[in-house]
């Protein structure tokens, strides 16, 4: 049962992306939850990093007000540059957490990174809870991404990558509550050292009223307004271009699959602009230099990414790494057979050879290996697509707005 408005908390919502306009996971998934937890009645007040281009410094979108302070741009991969950027950023918080206490009850951080360090001890000090959520296994092993480590001096970026790893951790011990959006990360977490005061596992949410399957006629008209072609089968990549998401590994292994079914198109949706690690001209050239034209579509950024799923025959996820893999979970509820490398919440979530195919990742022919199973399994797609989307119903957005829900009437009392 919905608790009533009045006794529902007031939540400050720190985090450094939010969409609108961001389309990162973080982002996507922090106003995923904001926006629901807002229809239960909590107030919530979203602070982010201001975007580049700029957008409006204060708007409401929906039932949630946002805020965007400087600085702006990305920090991940950009060395030395960072620090003045982070240093200024903490601040910002640091002052508005502690001139405006009066007006929150909980502190909700996206990210482990930066904000922690900032916002728990602030908290501890107003007594005011702070819960959170990790996004990635490589917020934990990586307080400075390799990228940026590479641009600095050797000796100096180890001494600032141990004392901020030293920081952040400090901190998110202190945390009233530390939410872990995959077993991966949970596991991660449960070895610090003093110990957690409280770990919960709670997914990231995913809109499956959206992502979901349509009927057989719907499904071919789509394909015709996509542009897919007649007898071809389609394999589809969602995502960032970009060199973690293991696309050239994907375009290795695709122009080995494409020698033996000669109708296999893979579509690949989505943009590397503004990636740190882009990589769409790589792929451009790839696919120049090994004549893939015909078996490779790049569709750009779209906003009908739930169209491609529904139409599409297989998914393929090839990422050296994820956090959770929210377009995974997407895929599954559209109930289409899924090739992806066990990262994330990938392991938790399929049952190789039975709701999908897993496969480990940097592995480009263990990759080619399970793409060539779920295409050989063409009679077993309906039931697998079935059971992807069994797997994926409790990570729904309502189901998990509500584990959000009684955590906060917890913690407000």
């Amino acid at each position: 049962m919905t608790a009533p408005a009045a006794a529902a908390p007031r939540v400050y919502w720190l985090t450094e992306e939010f969409f609108p306009p961001e389309r990162g996971g973080t982002g996507v998934i922090a106003s995923r939850l904001a926006q629901g937890l807002a229809k239960r009645g909590v107030s919530i007040q979203v602070i982010t990093r201001q975007t580049l281009p700029p957008s409006l410094e204060r708007e409401v979108v929906g039932n949630v007000g946002i805020r965007r302070i400087p600085p702006p741009g990305r920090l991940k991969g950009v060395g030395w540059r960072a620090l003045p950027a982070m240093f200024s950023y903490m601040l910002r918080i640091t002052f508005l957490l502690i001139t405006e206490w009066r007006q929150y009850d909980v502190v909700m951080v996206s990210g482990m990174k930066i904000i922690p360090i900032a916002a728990v001890p602030i908290c501890r000090l107003l007594r005011k809870p702070c819960v959170v959520r990790v996004e990635s296994p490589f917020e934990i092993v990586e307080p400075i991404s390799s990228e940026s480590l590479g641009m600095m001096n050797k000796a100096r970026g180890r001494i600032l990558a141990g004392a901020l790893k030293m920081f952040q951790r400090r901190a998110i011990t202190r945390a009233h509550c530390v939410v872990a959006i995959s077993d991966d990360i949970a596991n991660l977490l449960k070895r610090f050292e003093p110990p957690l005061s409280r770990i919960l596992n709670i997914p990231n949410a995913a809109d499956l009223e959206l992502y979901e399957p349509i009927p057989g006629d719907e499904r071919e008209q789509l394909r015709k307004r996509l542009g897919f072609p007649v007898g071809s089968t389609i394999a589809l990549y969602v995502g960032r271009l970009s060199r973690a998401k293991g696309l050239m590994m994907l375009l290795e292994a695709w122009r080995t699959v494409t020698a033996t079914h000669p109708s296999a198109l893979l579509v690949m949706v989505g943009s590397g602009k503004g990636s740190w690690d882009d990589c769409e001209g790589e792929i451009v050239e790839y696919v120049r230099g090994h004549d893939l034209k015909a078996h490779v579509t790049l569709t750009g950024q779209s906003d009908r990414v739930h169209e491609y799923l529904q139409a599409a025959d297989v998914f393929v996820s090839p990422s050296d790494y994820e956090g959770f893999s929210l377009t995974l979970v997407e895929a599954l509820g559209c109930a289409i057979p899924v090739v992806t490398t066990a990262v994330g919440a990938a392991p938790q979530i399929i049952r190789d050879g039975v709701s999908g195919f897993l496969c480990p990742p940097k592995d480009v022919e263990a990759l080619r290996a399970a793409i060539e199973l779920a295409l050989q399994r063409r009679t077993s797609w309906s039931s697998i697509g079935r059971l992807g989307r069994e797997a994926v119903a409790a990570f729904d957005i309502p189901n998990v707005v509500e584990r959000y829900m009684e955590l906060l009437r917890q913690l407000h009392g």
